[in-house]
C-alpha cells in the first residue's frame, strides 16, 4: 500500500517538473528531493505543493527542491526509474545559466549528499568510541578500540576517494579515472614522506627544477581532491576529440593522468590545501576571537540555512576543521541547538493547541526534529504559526552564544544532529566535560522555546481551521492555517520596500511586499490567474491569482513618463496566465539611461486580507521563479 503510495508522489512530482525529460540530475538529502532541470519555466511549483505528501516546495538558486520529509529515500526509490533514463547534458542552447555563487553552492551540494551515509554511520561510530571512553566502558588502547576506530576512520582518512565519485558523477565525467586521481595523491610514496617516514621533503619531475612537487598529506583532504576531479574532467573531454575512437580507451585516460596529476601534485593540490586551511582558519579565528556573536548568528539564523537546503554546502568546513584541529565547532554544534529548539517549540504548540489533528502532527513533528529531521516541524507546524518559529530562532540565539563562548565542540562528523548524536560532543581523551555541556544544551534547547510557547503562546487553529488566539477573542481577518507562496517574477538582487525611494511603496500604502533591483530584462507570471490590470505605459501589472491573491508589479520608479517605450508586453488584460509565463519584457539600461530607476516592487494589495505577507529573505540575490513571499491567511 505505502509502495504504491510513494509512486502515485514520484509520478506527480515528475509530471510537475516537466517530466523526466527536463531532469538534468536528480538525487535526494535527508527530506528532500533536489533536482536540476533543463527548463525550470516547466515547474508547476502550486501543483506540486499541493500533493498529498509533499511538504514544501521552492527553487535554492537554480536547484529545485521538493521537501518529503522522513520518507524521501522510498520517494526517490520510485522517482529515481521516472527521470533515470532521461537525465543528462541539456542540449546546447536550452540549459538555463546559472549564477556564480548559485552553481558554487549547488555543486558542494550535490558532491556532499551523496556521502552523507557513510560520513554518518562512521563519524557515529567515532562518537559512540569517544563516549565509551569517556564513561570508562572502554579504553583507548588495545586491539578492541583499535579495529572499532578504524571502521569509524576509514571514510575520513580516505575522504578523497568518496569524494572523487561524487565529484564525478556530479559532472558526469569518469568516476574510474577519477578514483585514479585519489589513489595518486593518497599513494604510499607520498604519505609516507608527508608522514615522516622518509627523508623525502618534495619530489622533481623530469628534471625539470621549478617542477617541484611538494610533500603533503591528503589524508582527509576536501579541496584537493575536487580541484583535480574538475580539471581532469575538461582535460579528458579535450583529449578524447583528438585521439581516434580505436585507441581512445587506453591512450585518452593515459594522457590525461599524465596531464592531471602532475598539475594536481604541484599547483591544484597544495593551492586545495590552502584553501582547505584558511577556510578553517577563518571560522576559528571567529569562533576564537567573537565566539558569542559567530554562535548566536550561526544557530539563530540556521533554520533559514536549512530552508534554502543549503546547510550541507557547510560540511567541507566541518571536514576540513575536523581534519585540521580535530573538532568542529561550526555546524555540527550549532545545528545541534537549532534543531531541537524546533522540536522544542513543535511540543511546546502540540500541549497548548485544542485542535487534535495539529497536536498530533506537531508531536510526530517534533520527535522527527529531536532526531535531526526538522523540516516537518518547521513547515508543518512552528512556521504556520509564525510565533513559535520565531520563539526556536531566538532560543537557538541565545544558546548559540553561549556555545560559541564557551567553545562548545563536535570531534567527530555524526550525519543528523540531533539525540543519536550526542556522542559525537564526547572527547576522544575521555574528559567528561565535553559530554556533560552537551546534555545541558540538549535539554536547554528544548526546553527553552517549549517554555515561551506555553507562556507567550500563539494563533491556534480550532477544530474547524478558524484561527484564534488563546485565551483570547478572535482577531480579523480570520485566520485559516493555510499559507500560500508567491514566485519572484524577475532575476535580481532583494531591496526591503521600506528602502525604496517611493514613499507610496516604502510606507506600504499600497501593501505590502518587496522589492527587486533586476539583473534581467524580463517579468514572468509569479502566481497562476488573470491579468486584471496592464497600465498603457506596460510599466504595472495587475494580477487575480486563482486563490485570490491580488498582486501588483511595478517596474521602476515614475517609468510611466517613458508612455511605453522600452517596454514590451506578451499579455493583455483578462489574459489567463500560469505561474512562469513571460507578462512583460523591458529594457533596464535604457531606463536607467533615462534617469529613472529599474527597481521592480511585487506588492500584495490585498494585505488586508492576510495575517501577515512575509519576505522570504529581505536581502540578497533571488531568481526567476524561487519562492519570493509567503502569505498566511
Amino acid at each position: 500500500m505505502m509502495a504504491k503510495k510513494y509512486k502515485a508522489l514520484a509520478e506527480q512530482v515528475v509530471e510537475n517538473i516537466g517530466g523526466g525529460g527536463n531532469v538534468d540530475q536528480a538525487w535526494h538529502c535527508v527530506t528532500r528531493l533536489r533536482f536540476n532541470l533543463h527548463d525550470k519555466e516547466k515547474v508547476n511549483i502550486d501543483t506540486i505543493k499541493s500533493i498529498d505528501g509533499v511538504l514544501g516546495a521552492q527553487f535554492s538558486g537554480d536547484q529545485f527542491q521538493v521537501i518529503i520529509g522522513n520518507t524521501v529515500s522510498d520517494v526517490f526509490e520510485e522517482v529515481e526509474p521516472l527521470v533515470g533514463g532521461s537525465a543528462g547534458e541539456a542540449p546546447e542552447g536550452n540549459r538555463q545559466k546559472q549564477g556564480a555563487l548559485s552553481a558554487v553552492m549547488d555543486f558542494i551540494s550535490g558532491i556532499f549528499t551523496p556521502i552523507l551515509p557513510a560520513l554518518a554511520g562512521a563519524g557515529l561510530l567515532k562518537g559512540f568510541l569517544a563516549l565509551f571512553v569517556t564513561l570508562g566502558w572502554l579504553k583507548n588502547t588495545g586491539d578492541t578500540y583499535a579495529i572499532l576506530n578504524a571502521i569509524g576512520d576509514s571514510v575520513f582518512y580516505f575522504m578523497p576517494f568518496f569524494l572523487a565519485v561524487s565529484a564525478a558523477r556530479k559532472l558526469k565525467t569518469n568516476e574510474y579515472l577519477a578514483l585514479a586521481v585519489a589513489g595518486t595523491l593518497m599513494y604510499p610514496t607520498f604519505m609516507n614522506a608527508a608522514s615522516g617516514f622518509t627523508d623525502a621533503t618534495s619530489f622533481n619531475l623530469f628534471g625539470i627544477g621549478f617542477i617541484s612537487i611538494p610533500v603533503l598529506s591528503y589524508a582527509s583532504s576536501v579541496v584537493p581532491i575536487i580541484l583535480g576531479v574538475v580539471l581532469m574532467k575538461y582535460v579528458y573531454q579535450f583529449i578524447k576529440k583528438f585521439i581516434p575512437s580505436a585507441i581512445s580507451l587506453m591512450f585518452t585516460s593515459m594522457l590525461t593522468l599524465l596531464i592531471v596529476m602532475p598539475i594536481t601534485l604541484w599547483i591544484l593540490g597544495p593551492l586545495g590545501t590552502n584553501i582547505g586551511n584558511g577556510l578553517s582558519d577563518v571560522f576559528l579565528w571567529l569562533f576564537t576571537h567573537a565566539g558569542p556573536v559567530a554562535g548566536a548568528l550561526m544557530a539563530g539564523l540556521m533554520p533559514l540555512i536549512v530552508m534554502t537546503g543549503m546547510h550541507y554546502a557547510f560540511a567541507p568546513i566541518a571536514i576540513q576543521n575536523l581534519n585540521a584541529y580535530g573538532n568542529d565547532a561550526v555546524l555540527q554544534p550549532m545545528m545541534f541547538i537549532s534543531n531541537l529548539a524546533q522540536a522544542g517549540s513543535a511540543f511546546g504548540v502540540a500541549v497548548r493547541t485544542k485542535n487534535k489533528a495539529l497536536r498530533q502532527l506537531a508531536i510526530s513533528a517534533g520527535i522527527s526534529a529531536t532526531i535531526g529531521i526538522t523540516e516537518p516541524a518547521m513547515y508543518g507546524v512552528n512556521m504556520k504559526l509564525k510565533k513559535p518559529f520565531a520563539y526556536a530562532m531566538g532560543s537557538s540565539a541565545v544558546l548559540g552564544a553561549f556555545a560559541g563562548w564557551y567553545g562548545f565542540k563536535a570531534f567527530a562528523l555524526g550525519g543528523l544532529v540531533g539525540v543519536f548524536s550526542l556522542p559525537v560532543f564526547a572527547d576522544p581523551s575521555g574528559a567528561s566535560a565535553a559530554i556533560i555541556i552537551a546534555i545541558i544544551l540538549f535539554a536547554l534547547s528544548i526546553l527553552l522555546p517549549f517554555i515561551l510557547v506555553l507562556i507567550l503562546g500563539f494563533e491556534d487553529i480550532p477544530e474547524d481551521g478558524a484561527a484564534v488566539k488563546a485565551d483570547s477573542k478572535p482577531k480579523q481577518p480570520v485566520a485559516t492555517g493555510k499559507q500560500g507562496s508567491v514566485q519572484s517574477p524577475l532575476e535580481g538582487s532583494i531591496v526591503p520596500l521600506k528602502d525604496v525611494s517611493d514613499a507610496t511603496f516604502a510606507e506600504e500604502i499600497m501593501g505590502k511586499g518587496i522589492a527587486i533591483e533586476p539583473s534581467a530584462n524580463r517579468i514572468v507570471a509569479p502566481i497562476s490567474g488573470t491579468i486584471m490590470v496592464l497600465a498603457d505605459s506596460k510599466h504595472a501589472i495587475g494580477i487575480k491569482g486563482d486563490n485570490g491573491e491580488e498582486i501588483l508589479i511595478h517596474i521602476g520608479i515614475d517609468t510611466v513618463s517613458l508612455k511605453g517605450e522600452h517596454f514590451k508586453a506578451h499579455v493583455a488584460t483578462n489574459d489567463r496566465i500560469e505561474a512562469g509565463q513571460v507578462l512583460v519584457e523591458f529594457d533596464r539600461g535604457a531606463i536607467k539611461e533615462a534617469g529613472l530607476e529599474a527597481v521592480t516592487m511585487v506588492i500584495i494589495t490585498n494585505t488586508a486580507d492576510y495575517l501577515d505577507v512575509l519576505p522570504l529573505n529581505e536581502s540578497g540575490p533571488i531568481f526567476e521563479g524561487e519562492q519570493l513571499l509567503t502569505l498566511v491567511k
